[in-house]
């Protein structure tokens, strides 16, 4: 459904065939370190290039031919509902998941266990800008192997750090240490995954971190730990939107001409 004098969406957006992956979007937080941005509009819904981060994200879904949405809110969420009603891509289905508190990203990917029924399934973070993100999950989507998005930041210790290792032409992921605090460049979680549904069970069992959240790489750790294997795929010109300056940055990154 298109807001009144909307525009419909050019046909290109939406002509991928459908795929029967279910995708989890993360949509819960506040986003304090945006102060004042956020004290009435929920940071997935600023604006980034005249539209918000969320519509960024559901029209690349939508270009791969993602059907199946489930977003997982909890700040100002009508808000967030009441937008999507008005602009989600034709033939997507979105299903929202409030939380009764945010307790962590895995907390939130647990909200929507028993809604995710497609294995493997996508978990995407709504407050990230990835201007090539369709292009990139078309590339997550090729094959059905468990994927992390990376991205190198020069500072990486307001992030989940990844170690890894090379196997062959692939970078494989070893470990995360989750926002340690240690200066110097890195490569860091973009917040883009591609999981088998296997990985919930993990989810199920996560305990509190000393951050006191359930963290979803938590269960990432305890899949490779496991023997599971997660392909690490690094992308360019990604931007986590949490704080004012990044935030710029993304609108910046939008107004340049696609490559």
């Amino acid at each position: 459904m298109r807001a009144p004098g909307e525009a419909a969406p050019a046909a290109s957006h939406y002509g991928a065939p459908p795929r029967d992956v279910d995708a989890v979007v993360l949509a819960a937080g506040r986003g304090v370190r945006l102060g004042a941005l956020t004290s009435s509009t929920p940071k997935v819904l600023l604006s980034v290039g005249g539209r918000s981060l969320l519509d960024h994200h559901l029209e690349a879904l939508s270009a791969v031919g993602v059907r199946r949405v489930a977003m997982v809110v909890h700040y100002l969420a009508e808000q967030i509902e009441q937008h999507v009603d008005a602009h989600r891509p034709p033939g997507m289905e979105v299903t929202m998941l409030r939380q009764s508190e945010p307790l962590g990203t895995g907390h939130a990917v647990g909200a929507a266990s028993s809604w995710v029924r497609s294995d493997p399934f996508l978990v995407c973070y709504g407050d990230v800008y990835l201007p090539g993100e369709a292009a990139l999950l078309r590339a997550f989507l090729a094959d059905k192997s468990a994927k992390i998005a990376a991205a190198g930041v020069p500072d990486g210790g307001s992030y989940g750090r990844l170690r890894t290792e090379e196997r062959g032409a692939e970078l494989r992921l070893v470990s995360i240490e989750e926002k340690d605090g240690r200066p110097g460049p890195a490569l860091v979680n973009a917040g883009l995954y591609v999981l088998p549904r296997s990985l919930l069970r993990a989810v199920a069992q996560l305990s509190r971190s000393p951050r006191g959240e359930y963290e979803l790489t938590d269960a990432l750790q305890a899949y490779v730990r496991d023997g599971g294997t997660i392909r690490v795929v690094p992308v360019e010109d990604w931007v986590d939107a949490g704080t004012v300056e990044n935030l710029a940055r993304a609108n910046e990154l939008s107004s340049r001409p696609p490559a």
